[in-house]
């Protein structure tokens, strides 16, 4: 029984997190691991980001993930999917900033 067929090579939880991440931060969403729902609601957003400095696994489905750019550090509650039909098993659902405590603390927005 083959179950995936495809030349993509499945991504863990937090790949699938700094990679989409850094597609999304870099302006240019990959619709393999981005749902077309979060590209559409990006439309109007640009980024300037430096860098991705820390993605953090908080369960199965959903990472922080921390970044640079000019004024300091911004996080980002990153929410995936999965499904064997996507590319790379796993893709973004939903991204939601959030108030960043300290480099490694958050607490989350309202």
């Amino acid at each position: 029984m083959v179950v995936n067929t495809r030349d993509e090579i499945p991504y863990s939880t937090v790949e699938a997190c700094y990679f989409g991440m850094k597609s999304i931060i870099g302006n240019a969403p990959d619709p393999d691991l981005v749902s077309s729902q979060v590209i559409n609601d990006l439309t109007q957003q640009k980024f300037n980001v430096e860098d991705i400095t820390l993605v953090k696994l908080v369960d199965l489905y959903l990472c922080d993930v921390v970044v640079r750019d000019t004024r300091g550090f911004r996080s980002y509650a990153v929410t995936l999917e999965k499904n064997l039909n996507f590319p790379h098993l796993y893709r973004i659902l939903d991204v939601k900033g959030q108030k960043l405590v300290s480099e490694y603390q958050w607490e989350k927005s309202l």
